[in-house]
């Protein structure tokens, strides 16, 4: 049975979204991004376009400027279900909403790639000893770490090397919950795998080794390289 038809018997999106009181949650920017649940029912439309965008404005509102907000945690978990959705392998791409796909020569990616580097963004950002966001809405998120460790795991394996390099840069933040920890040995080789490897993800790697006690100085040079090259950027404003 493949993922995405045993997806098919599983997950209604629909009814995860009625499952939450969206009115008792909120993002950055109610008056200016779509409210959520139209962001995360946009991630699977039929129109790739559209779903980028979708993927956009989850990264913009949802966790603008690497903020906890109420509706974080529920988002999360939406797009934790929906990983294996057959629309999750659209190809989409960065560019903003209402601008041509012909005005930029970005290329495209697996929207089940960006899902779970948003999740992973996002744990990683949650282990940050003072997380920017109420603690409350930080420890909403960190409490579902073990439930979205077991969504990720299945792609660990995909036959697709960028959902799998996603997949474990995803996951790696996660095991920091003492809940996963006996994890790390079964992943520890691929995680050196992933530190040697010229990726955007080579950085979690190595300070992952190092946080599992590894000695990562032949790596230093590699770090403070991307680190650099990263900076401070973050997505403009709506």
């Amino acid at each position: 049975m493949s993922m995405e038809s045993a997806y098919d018997r599983a997950v209604d999106p629909e009814e995860l979204l009625r499952g939450t009181d969206w009115n008792s949650v909120e993002h950055c920017c109610p008056n200016v991004a779509p409210a959520t649940p139209t962001i995360l029912r946009q991630l699977l439309d039929d129109d790739a376009r559209n779903q980028g965008a979708a993927l956009r404005d989850l990264r913009q509102a949802i966790t603008h400027q690497n903020t906890f907000y109420s509706a974080t945690a529920s988002a999360a978990s939406f797009v934790a279900a929906i990983l294996g959705h057959p629309r999750t392998l659209a190809v989409v791409t960065d560019n903003r909403r209402g601008e041509a796909s012909e005005s930029t020569e970005e290329p495209g990616f697996f929207l089940r790639v960006g899902l779970l580097n948003w999740l992973g963004n996002t744990a990683e950002d949650a282990n940050e000893e003072s997380p920017d966001g109420y603690d409350v809405d930080i420890e909403a998120f960190r409490v579902l770490r073990p439930a979205l460790f077991d969504a990720i795991h299945p792609f660990l394996a995909d036959r697709e090397p960028e959902i799998r390099r996603a997949a474990l840069a995803s996951a790696l933040p996660l095991l920091t919950s003492p809940v996963l920890a006996y994890h790390v040995e079964a992943l520890r080789k691929d995680a050196w795998a992933l530190s040697a490897d010229d990726s955007p993800y080579q950085r979690r790697a190595i300070e992952t080794l190092a946080r599992w006690g590894e000695d990562v100085t032949p790596f230093q040079h590699d770090t403070d390289k991307q680190a650099h090259a990263e900076g401070c950027a973050d997505d403009p404003p709506f």
